[in-house]
């Protein structure tokens, strides 16, 4: 192997030579934080980062300096808007379903974090490699339709639960073209491993 190929390969190196020099009993869940920490780490630093560029973009377009307080040039400033979205009042309506109403947002960002288990980040580098990776992708995108569902039921008002509905009809309208567009994919490929479909885009 190249030294140009072997580069893509660091982070993958580097997992094996943590996870060897821990306790054997320990190593399993290792190899499991090694791989989950970097998906909820830098993905959402990404967005963060993207969210920043863009404000920054629509300031100058819109004549002004855009985020510039919290942090250099206002970088800092996904953090601020974190930390005062965690701390805010949670306002529950006296009849809703408590429990309901406190699982739909763990249920909406677990399904959006597991959607990158079975994503190929670089050449073996995916959480999960799955036989059929495309199919659980689109299942998974499917929960969070149900999330949405639960926030709008949990709170016991018909129009809540009206705007769920209305919600999760225009999700699946979304949904249904793109199942149908991956379709040609798969065949081509011939295969529903998220893997093996990028594999075969180098061929």
């Amino acid at each position: 192997m190249t030294t140009a190929a072997s580069v893509d390969q660091v982070f993958v190196t580097l997992k094996h030579w943590l996870v060897f020099h821990t306790p054997t009993a320990f190593q399993t869940l290792v190899s499991i934080l090694l791989t989950i920490i970097p998906i909820i780490v830098i993905f959402p630093a990404l967005f963060a980062v993207t969210t920043v560029l863009e404000r920054k973009g629509l300031g100058r377009i819109q004549n002004r300096y855009g985020p510039n307080r919290v942090g250099p040039f206002g970088f800092f400033q996904p953090l601020a808007d974190a930390v005062k979205s965690l701390t805010k009042e949670d306002i529950v309506p006296r009849a809703a379903d408590h429990v309901v109403h406190y699982l739909a947002p763990l249920v909406l960002v677990g399904a959006a974090f597991l959607a990158y288990a079975v994503l190929p980040i670089g050449r073996n580098m995916v959480a999960v490699n799955l036989d059929a990776g495309v199919l659980f992708f689109f299942a998974i995108g499917a929960a969070t339709e149900l999330a949405v569902f639960m926030a709008g039921w949990s709170s016991r008002n018909k129009y809540s639960l009206l705007g769920a509905m209305r919600a999760i009809a225009q999700m699946i309208s979304y949904e249904i073209p793109l199942i149908l567009s991956s379709v040609a994919v798969i065949m081509i490929a011939g295969t529903l491993s998220t893997s093996h479909i990028v594999e075969n885009q180098a061929r």
